[in-house]
């Protein structure tokens, strides 16, 4: 809380609020552009300019028992500067979600919400963070994944014995519009079943289609259940224009193409080859056949089609642009993209991406890759349903 021997004004107070979100919102950017350029001193020294200046707001302002975290961020892109550390996406998560808690416990520190973390824990991670730096490749891994894990326990650590076991994570509710607690099951049966999609045996068999292909990587385990629940979940919101029934039959088969390529290549970390980024960009086309042998499902063909089409025409097959794009796809573009970010980069490090992360890479991509209508509606419904999952 602020210190209540020199109380500020409400217009000093209002200031630092502005000032704060600034530089909050300064450093998610620039922290999504070091990943496309880590070894941007500008950017690192923009950053650590950043959170120096709200460190220093957070003195100013009485809320000095707030920086240990922000000073342990600090001395974190200090190392980076020097070249004693490597900028990486690791080091980019745990900074994004330790800037992420900072802003919600100047929220609780203003507003008298509840602590996040006690005394004891807060100095743990302070120490985790801090001695990141000095620790070896190994050792380093592990303390930056111990740190996480106290920032937001909800990310999920393990062997990839335990990725094999991995669910649909469960999700704690949030809040409609009406109050009431958004709760969308898990199970894809009962996903239908909430959304009202009729499962016969045409979508039952595009279902059982899509296990085999999830079955080819420990790290696509439960995926088709994920995208349906937030998929159905935007065309809910949206107001349905989409049939429920057709925009599942396209998430059940939007990659069943991928079934047909070298899980070597799927999972390569470096840029794929010619030949390799020509199999890969020929799988929508696939499912795209696969679904147009039967007219009904015309909708849910196009779509699967286009789900890799981005809204500047940028994209595959056909470099489509905005309204060229039918709904379907624009949705599917965005599910698989989220779905990506929070989970099938779990091969590389065994850790699943923070929430905030895979919000923020979505919006960023507004209006190039997705269209910005679409983005909003996702945006609502991962607010009603993850709100407070953390």
């Amino acid at each position: 809380m602020s210190d209540s021997n020199h109380p500020l004004d409400p217009e000093a107070m209002e200031d630092f609020f502005n000032d704060f979100r600034e530089a909050h919102q300064t450093s998610e950017n620039i922290l999504i552009d070091l990943e496309q350029d880590p070894h941007n001193k500008e950017l690192l020294n923009a950053l650590f300019r950043s959170i120096h200046t709200i460190k220093g707001n957070l003195v100013y302002v009485g809320l000095k028992d707030l920086t240990p975290l922000i000073q342990s961020v600090e001395d974190l892109l200090d190392a980076i500067r020097r070249q004693q550390l490597i900028y990486d996406s690791l080091l980019s998560d745990l900074i994004l979600i330790s800037m992420d808690r900072t802003k919600q416990m100047v929220d609780a520190g203003i507003h008298g919400g509840d602590n996040l973390y006690d005394i004891n824990t807060m100095n743990t991670l302070c120490q985790l963070i801090t001695s990141i730096a000095e620790s070896d490749n190994e050792d380093r891994a592990a303390s930056i994944s111990r740190a996480l894990l106290l920032l937001d326990p909800s990310i999920s650590l393990g062997t990839a014995q335990h990725a094999k076991r991995e669910t649909v994570p469960k999700v704690k509710p949030g809040r409609g519009k009406s109050g009431s607690p958004v709760i969308i099951p898990e199970a894809d049966g009962d996903i239908l079943r909430y959304f009202h999609v009729d499962q016969d045996n045409d979508l039952n068999f595009f279902r059982s289609l899509a296990k085999p292909l999830e079955d080819r990587s420990l790290y696509w385990q439960g995926r088709s259940s994920r995208m349906l629940r937030l998929a159905l979940a935007m065309n809910a919101k949206a107001g349905k224009p989409i049939e429920a029934e057709q925009l599942a039959a396209a998430v059940y088969l939007h990659d069943i193409g991928m079934a047909f390529l070298p899980l070597e290549m799927l999972h390569k970390t470096s840029p794929l080859n010619g030949e390799e980024l020509e199999n890969l960009q020929s799988h929508p086309g696939i499912g795209f056949q696969l679904l147009s042998a039967g007219r009904r499902w015309e909708q849910a063909a196009l779509a699967v089609l286009q789900h890799h089409e981005k809204v500047d025409g940028t994209g595959y097959p056909h470099h489509l642009q905005g309204k060229q794009i039918c709904d379907g796809a624009k949705i599917l573009a965005i599910v698989d993209t989220f779905e990506a970010c929070t989970h099938e980069r779990a091969y590389q490090t065994r850790l699943k991406r923070p929430l905030v992360r895979a919000v923020l890479e979505i919006n960023r991509c507004s209006e190039s890759h997705f269209d910005p209508e679409w983005v909003e509606i996702f945006n609502d419904v991962v607010r009603e349903t993850h709100q407070n999952a953390a």
